[in-house]
């Protein structure tokens, strides 16, 4: 082994790769190729063209190992392969929903859809259509079919059109789904209360609100849209109104900007970029992970970010944090990204890095996320004007003037024309 200068002969007997033999003196990539070779093997023993770029993408892969593991690990996705490679199962989005373990596959799907062998879906429309009739499964039928309706005719319908848009997020998914688990709740309380739909009275509004969390707010949407399709009688259902809004302090704030920068903390540059973003720029994490390659620009004496339209100079030291995640981007060692364009790889093929990972990365170092980006935001509209703020940071100008009244702005401003009237 000529980098450590160990006599043994770790070069595969096939390609000349150094690294450690897996059998026969072969390597991991001989190994894998040699495994795939089999498996995918048309009737005439050659790749068949259906899966050729699977074959492709996984036998060039820079981590072989872990491709064999996952199929030593996953026999229902080795199977699959199987019968796509010999026509057993057409190769079409219908074999991997009927599925009868369509997780086991989900996969292999998203590697089809990656290396182009399937036309691209969202998943996260296919999983709230898949969810909703798993919720509605046990309600009554005249239920069952009013939330199916709510769901098709609200939700779905806004969420295919973002979808056209390119503008689905994540959170979309998520709200929908509390959106509709309320609307689910709130039939309950009504069939509780002995009353249908079209009995409904504002005493049930009042007492479903007074008599829970107050995520039962939620269930506006659904009340409001029955009301006016005709489905529940005329009543009224409040705006909630927070009586708080959570904030850490500047102190608190610069302390985990700080961690960020400490190369004595274990942490991952994702992680490290994530914090950047979120603790400079208050931007929210269901942004922040789908960001792109293109909305960072290296010219060498500065680097920028473009949340919006307008470039930010990202400050010294941040800038070398992003440059080393740049230079080696997670996830980008297997067949899971073809020509990844996300700042975030993802463990999934083709897909960003989950939200949910960067929360519970930032969490775990002990931040408010809430408390952090309320923070974050006052900083700035001390800093500068609020609609700059707006403008640069992708929020509404509604958002970024209750926060500089918040932080006391207006206060300042009045100080300052008094100051400046007296000269």
């Amino acid at each position: 082994m000529d980098c450590a200068d160990i006599p043994k002969d770790f070069r595969c007997t096939r390609c000349g790769r150094e690294d450690e033999p897996v059998r026969r003196g072969l390597c991991a990539h001989c190994c894998l190729t040699d495994d795939l070779s089999g498996l995918l093997a048309g009737d005439d023993g050659d790749i068949s063209p259906i899966v050729r770029p699977l074959f492709d993408a996984l036998s060039t892969q820079t981590l072989a190992r872990s491709a064999t593991i996952w199929l030593t690990v996953n026999p229902a996705a080795k199977q699959l392969l199987r019968d796509l490679a010999t026509g057993a199962a057409p190769l079409t989005h219908d074999t991997f929903t009927t599925h009868p373990s369509p997780e086991k596959v989900l996969f292999l799907r998203q590697l089809c859809i990656e290396h182009g062998l399937l036309e691209r879906v969202n998943f996260d429309i296919e999983r709230f259509q898949a969810w909703v009739d798993q919720m509605t499964a046990a309600e009554p039928a005249s239920e069952a079919r009013l939330i199916r309706q709510f769901a098709r005719w609200v939700h779905l319908q806004r969420m295919h059109a973002l979808d056209a848009a390119g503008k689905m997020r994540k959170g979309t998914f998520l709200s929908a789904k509390q959106s509709t688990s309320t609307a689910i709740g709130f039939l309950r309380h009504l069939r509780e209360r002995g009353h249908t739909p079209s009995e409904c009275v504002q005493a049930d509004v009042d007492d479903w609100l007074t008599g829970g969390p107050t995520t039962r707010s939620l269930a506006r949407t659904f009340v409001r849209w029955g009301v006016k399709n005709g489905h529940i009688a005329s009543v009224e259902f409040p705006y909630r109104v927070a009586k708080t809004q959570p904030i850490i302090t500047q102190q608190q704030r610069v302390q985990h900007l700080r961690t960020l920068l400490n190369t004595h903390v274990e942490s991952e540059t994702a992680e490290q970029v994530a914090g950047m973003l979120f603790l400079l720029y208050a931007q929210p994490l269901t942004r922040i992970a789908r960001m792109r390659l293109s909305q960072v620009a290296d010219a060498g004496d500065r680097l920028t970010v473009a949340i919006t339209a307008d470039e930010l100079v990202v400050p010294t030291p941040f800038d070398e944090i992003v440059r080393a995640h740049l230079r080696d981007l997670p996830n980008t060692n297997t067949s899971a990204h073809r020509n990844s364009q996300w700042l975030f790889p993802g463990a999934r093929p083709g897909g960003p890095m989950h939200q949910s990972t960067m929360m519970n990365k930032l969490r775990d170092r002990g931040i408010d996320l809430r408390g952090a980006r309320n923070a974050a935001l006052r900083t700035l509209v001390l800093e500068m004007p609020a609609p700059i703020v707006a403008d640069s940071l992708g929020y509404s100008y509604n958002v970024t003037d209750r926060h500089r009244a918040a932080a006391g702005a207006i206060h300042t401003d009045y100080v300052g024309r008094r100051a400046t009237s007296r000269k």
